[in-house]
């Protein structure tokens, strides 16, 4: 009867230990996918921030016109400010 108590506890020690292991190893998984992720996304916004830079650099001085766009505006006549 004695035996049977100690392999019983012997077992549900190594099945707990194993669990342990089994939850451990997937939330190794689960941080080593979170990680890709974020550097991906990271790559990505460099990549985007990279581009955009390299356009503003190609397109400095240059002066673009637009076709449709605020009409709200008031158009008035120069008039000079004199100062005290």
């Amino acid at each position: 009867m004695v035996l049977l108590s100690v392999t019983g506890t012997v077992r549900m020690i190594l099945i707990i230990i194993a669990v342990f292991v089994i939850v451990r190893f997937i939330g190794r998984l689960l941080v080593a996918k979170r990680n890709l992720d974020e550097e991906k996304r990271y790559n990505q916004n460099n990549d985007a921030f990279k581009k955009a830079k390299e356009k503003s650099a190609n397109e400095k001085g240059k002066v673009h016109i637009v076709e449709g766009g605020y009409r709200d505006a008031e158009d008035v006549d120069y008039e000079e400010v004199k100062e005290d």
